[in-house]
C-alpha cells in the first residue's frame, strides 16, 4: 500500500510540474535577445562624463542583467541607448539642515533590435538612494557612481520590458 501512495504522488507532482507551463523569464527573454549583444551609447556633448558610465554599466549589464555576450558584430540584439535625464535630488536633511540622503534619477530611451530584426522603443526610468555623511560635500565620485547604479536599475526595468513582450510572442 506505501508503495502506491509513493507512486500516486511521484506521478501526481510530476504532472502538476509539468502540466502547469511554467517557463522562467530566461526563456522568454532569449527567445527575442538571444546570446549575443551589440550595445551602443550615443554619446552626448552636453554630458560626456555620464554617458561614458551609461557605456559602462549597459556593458555590466549585458553580462549580468541579461546573461549574454557582449559583442561588435554578428550580433543576435542590438540596443541603442540615449540618456534623456539624469538628476541627484536631496530626500533627507540633517538637524542643521543638511542634505544627508540623496537619490540619482535616471531617465533613458532605449531602441532594441531583436533577433528577428523587430524595432522596439522603450522609455525606462532608474533610482538610486544613497547617504553621505553629514556636513560633507557630495563629490564627483559619489554622483557618478550613483548615476551608474541608477542606469543599471533602469537597465533592469529594460530586461523586465524585454521579457514581458517575450511572453506576449509566446507560440
Amino acid at each position: 500500500m506505501n508503495k502506491y501512495i509513493k507512486f500516486f504522488t511521484l506521478n501526481f507532482s510530476l504532472l502538476i510540474l509539468i502540466g502547469c507551463g511554467y517557463k522562467p523569464s530566461s526563456v522568454y527573454q532569449n527567445k527575442i535577445i538571444g546570446n549575443n549583444i551589440q550595445a551602443n551609447v550615443e554619446i552626448s556633448a552636453k554630458t560626456p562624463r555620464e554617458d561614458i558610465f551609461l557605456k559602462d554599466a549597459l556593458n555590466d549589464a549585458v553580462y549580468t542583467v541579461f546573461g549574454a555576450n557582449l559583442v561588435n558584430n554578428n550580433a543576435n540584439t542590438k540596443i541603442y541607448l540615449t540618456l534623456a535625464s539624469s538628476s541627484i535630488s536631496p530626500l533627507d536633511y540633517d538637524e542643521n539642515g543638511f542634505p544627508i540622503l540623496y537619490r540619482s534619477s535616471v531617465t533613458l530611451n532605449a531602441k532594441v533590435i531583436d533577433k528577428f530584426n523587430k524595432t522596439r522603443n522603450y522609455t525606462i526610468s532608474g533610482n538610486y538612494d544613497f547617504a553621505i555623511q553629514p556636513n560633507s560635500v557630495l563629490n564627483d565620485e559619489t554622483k557618478l557612481n550613483a548615476f551608474k547604479q541608477a542606469s543599471i536599475n533602469a537597465l533592469n526595468i529594460l530586461l523586465a520590458k524585454i521579457t514581458k513582450d517575450g511572453v506576449g510572442n509566446d507560440n
